[in-house]
């Protein structure tokens, strides 16, 4: 379980953030929350109440963090919260990745990560927000959409560069 954590908090971030600092994957989790839950046959371990997840430079904030094991699709890692917040240092140059939605999604064996309801990536001042935010890791490509609430529009914002 420990190392399916591992892989998920080290791979958030968009295309031009590609690689996390070499410390945080060799570093320990830590997970604080009010309740945990493991149920093997499902595959299943739910943690609640203000959960904290923390592994060198990442951290995600979250009322519930869910991971399942050994379904159709692979293993999937579930953040939610109102909304969940992710950060991590991706490298030195590239400054703090913060993420946010309702719902924050990973699914492990597609290497794709979805971020759902009122979701927002940043970096280095660069911002992007919509609907859902669909990164996939292996392409590198990053996909907003507005959903079909067409008041709120996807925006992003770059900054002038020095």
């Amino acid at each position: 379980m420990a190392a399916k954590f591992i892989l998920l908090l080290g791979v958030f971030g968009w295309c031009t953030f590609s690689s996390a600092l070499p410390d945080d994957r060799k570093a320990p989790i830590k997970i604080i929350s009010d309740r945990a839950e493991q149920n093997e046959q499902e595959g299943t371990a739910t943690y609640e109440g203000s959960v904290i997840v923390q592994q060198g430079s990442i951290k995600i904030n979250a009322d519930k963090v869910t991971v399942t094991t050994n379904t159709k699709e692979g293993d999937n890692i579930v953040a939610t919260g109102t909304p969940a917040h992710y950060q991590q240092i991706q490298n030195i140059e590239e400054g703090l990745v913060l993420a946010s939605a309702n719902t924050i999604n990973y699914f492990l064996k597609n290497e794709r990560i979805r971020l759902i309801r009122d979701a927002s990536l940043e970096q280095n001042g660069t911002t992007i927000t919509g609907d859902t935010i669909d990164y996939d890791l292996k392409a590198e490509t990053v996909k907003a959409s507005s959903g079909r609430n067409k008041k709120n529009r996807i925006e992003m914002v770059i900054p002038p560069t020095k």
